[in-house]
């Protein structure tokens, strides 16, 4: 009963430790923020005013930005390998 209680410890504080090792994994990610500003900026662009053509070609250019960067890392990952 004991063994089973200290598992289920180790097991939550395990899933706890991860999820925050998740979370500030994604926080730093480049690609996350890109894709975040992708869709916020044009957003920002159109309250604003800006025309609709500048609004869609930022849009784009962010998400590039994010697939490049994507591109990116899988190139440096496989460079370990």
């Amino acid at each position: 009963m004991l063994c089973g209680i200290i598992i289920n410890l180790k097991k939550r504080k395990m899933k706890k430790w991860f999820n925050d090792l998740f979370i500030q994994q994604i926080l730093k990610s480049k690609k996350f923020w890109y894709a975040i500003s992708s869709v916020i900026v044009p957003g920002i662009m159109s309250a604003l005013g800006v025309d609709e053509q500048t609004a869609t070609n930022l849009f784009i250019a962010l998400l590039s930005l994010a697939g490049f960067q994507g591109i990116a890392d899988f190139g440096k990952h496989a460079k370990k390998k």
